[in-house]
């Protein structure tokens, strides 16, 4: 089986996160968020895998040079999901379609692999329940097949909505060369193989999370790193003073360095060559590697590659992008600050978004 991830446009509502990288390539729990869909891919079995690109192509081409199996491909014109999935038309196979933006399970995927080579079905569906159905694709249901999707229904008639995640076979590609509009709906190809009742669905059982806000992208790190970081696994090449206090489970990747006094607990992702402490209390947070962070604390937060966090600052509920400088004195909560940031001492700051490039000391800070 083959894979498909569309990347190619950027995601405005994830500003200013995607003004330096495209969300694919934005790091939860430790890695770019596509490697984590890659490696769930890989393990069942997925022996080819298409990245669809556009926005920033050359960081795709950058960061999978050297992979054998991992291909970019370039969608010239954005004309929608679909438009993406034609840019692959030379696939002869069943293939895997899920979006560069998504978090889901590798044991949802396999599900959702195992539904579709059972099934004598066209297309396959990753389902799920949601609070608010009537802002998603909502599914009709007979047994195990889709009789009708519903886009963003006023009255929904069930929570059962459309993940964006699918199996295909390549039928799916001379539906969507039917579609004659200019935008190629890749929804409004699927609900032409549901009219010839060739679509079913797999339910998820574990965690989707479309990351389609800065909130969701925070819930996402969280979410990642809750099911990852399972247990304390510490590189070999990890550098931890004795007087290190884990609590609770903790990654700590190659060339780290945790000084004495800090203290970690819950859930909590240490980068390659990051520098932790002295004196530092981290709980349920991702520092993203070359980071450093000093005699602080920070709370359910994820640091980007490559920032400083400096003495007597807390941080909570908070995404800060990388290269930002944050000095001494200074709270932040539920804030959402842009790539190479500089926050001067003294400052407290909450609920703000940052530009990128923002300076507290020249007052250029929100959009």
């Amino acid at each position: 089986m083959k894979a498909i991830i569309p990347c190619a446009e950027k995601e405005e509502s994830l500003y200013p996160f995607t003004e330096s990288k495209p969300t694919a390539l934005i790091p939860i729990a430790g890695k770019p968020l596509i490697k984590h869909i890659i490696s769930d891919l890989q393990a069942q079995g997925i022996d080819d895998i298409y990245i669809v690109t556009n926005y920033m192509e050359e960081k795709f081409i950058d960061e999978f040079d050297g992979y054998t199996n991992v291909n970019t491909v370039t969608q010239e014109e954005l004309n929608g999901t679909g438009g993406a999935l034609e840019t692959c038309d030379f696939i002869e196979d069943d293939f895997l379609v899920i979006n560069g933006d998504v978090v889901v399970s590798e044991n949802d995927i396999k599900k959702l692999i195992e539904k579709h080579e059972s099934s004598d079905s066209s297309a396959t569906i990753l389902a799920t329940t949601e609070d608010k159905p009537e802002k998603f694709g909502v599914l009709s249901i007979e047994n195990d097949r889709v009789t009708k999707i519903s886009e963003k229904p006023e009255e929904p008639e069930n929570p059962l909505v459309n993940t964006g995640v699918y199996v295909f076979n390549p039928e799916i590609f001379d539906i969507l060369n039917s579609i004659s509009s200019e935008e190629k709906n890749l929804t409004e190809a699927v609900q032409k193989i549901v009219e010839k009742d060739k679509a079913c669905f797999e339910l998820a059982e574990d965690y989707w999370i479309d990351i389609g806000t800065v909130k969701k992208l925070w819930k996402a790190d969280e979410t990642k790193r809750y099911n990852l970081v399972t247990e304390t696994e510490i590189s070999e090449d990890a550098d931890i003073a004795e007087n290190v206090n884990i609590l609770g489970n903790a990654v700590v990747e190659k060339g780290a360095e945790i000084k004495p006094g800090t203290v970690i607990e819950g859930n909590v992702f240490i980068g390659e060559n990051c520098i932790i402490g002295p004196n530092t209390t981290l709980r349920d947070v991702t520092v993203n590697k070359s980071s450093q962070v000093r005699s602080c604390g920070l709370e359910s937060t994820l640091l980007f590659e490559k920032n400083i966090v400096d003495h007597s600052t807390f941080i909570e509920n908070s995404v800060i992008a990388e290269e930002s400088d944050i000095k001494s004195n200074t709270t932040i909560r539920e804030c959402f600050i842009g790539p190479r940031s500089f926050i001067e001492m003294n400052n407290s700051v909450y609920g703000v978004k940052f530009v990128p490039d923002a300076r507290t000391d020249l007052s250029e800070i929100s959009k």
